[in-house]
């Protein structure tokens, strides 16, 4: 039985591919991101959540929109798979670490939370849609080979 191995998931070779998919994730990541702060704001004025709950809160209900606009627009992913969702969720994590980190810094010692969210806006988006290509929504390709991989299982 043929292996299976990753490769990121193109519509079109070379850059082209990687503008199509670009511009979708601009799209869905604005979208997402907008989400993402408008709830982290509200749940800190108007819920008086501290910064870092509030930052989770957004975060939470941002990674649905996020996966689903991602999954289906972004990478069109025909037959969605458990691994998919798996990855996203280890992306995911890792962007709210990434986001939690500038949250915490930019809010100590009184720091504004809008130009928190602000830089959590521009880095957390940018470095997830290299991650999310490569790996996370990366669709398998059959390889003619003998060896076992990951999704041989």
């Amino acid at each position: 039985m043929p292996a299976l191995t990753r490769r990121s998931c193109a519509p079109r070779p070379g850059w082209l591919g990687w503008l199509d998919q670009l511009a979708r994730f601009a799209v869905v990541g604005v979208i997402a991101t907008l989400t993402h702060v408008a709830v982290a704001l509200l749940a800190t004025y108007q819920f008086a959540l501290p910064p870092l709950q509030a930052n989770l809160a957004g975060f939470i209900v941002a990674v649905g929109v996020s996966f689903q606009g991602h999954l289906r627009v972004t990478f069109r992913v025909r037959n969605p798979q458990r691994y998919h969702l798996y990855r996203f969720m280890v992306l995911s994590v890792t962007s709210l670490a990434i986001s939690s980190l500038i949250t915490a810094i930019g809010t100590r010692n009184g720091g504004d939370m809008r130009l928190a969210m602000v830089l959590v806006a521009l880095i957390v988006p940018l470095s997830s849609f290299f991650v999310a290509r490569l790996w996370a929504f990366a669709i398998p390709a059959v390889v003619d080979t003998a060896h076992p991989s990951e999704f041989d299982a």
